[in-house]
């Protein structure tokens, strides 16, 4: 599907314009699906929610591999307070 006629986002910075794109594509490949919905519009919204959730879900799974292996390093690595203290002192700056 072309999204050339979407004019809007040329508007928009690089990165975040090829970040849609990307969700448009995936989000396309099921348009048999959402488009048998009551508003087709809403259900594409629900498909591209869905993609993005599971990479999301990818992510945190990747992530709790890391926590895991680097938890059972020989050395004595407290992963979860170092970002703990990470994150406190990042939001303090905010």
């Amino acid at each position: 599907m072309d999204f050339n006629y979407m004019s809007w986002m040329d508007k928009l910075p690089d990165k975040l314009e090829a970040s849609l794109q990307n969700i448009l594509e995936m989000t396309n490949r099921h348009e048999e699906s959402y488009m048998s919905a009551e508003n087709a519009s809403v259900g594409q919204l629900w498909v591209a929610i869905a993609h993005m959730n599971q990479q999301i879900n990818d992510l945190e799974q990747i992530v709790h591999a890391q926590r895991k292996a680097l938890n059972n390093l020989d050395q004595e690595v407290n992963v979860n307070q170092h970002l703990d203290e990470n994150l406190e002192e990042s939001l303090k700056r905010y």
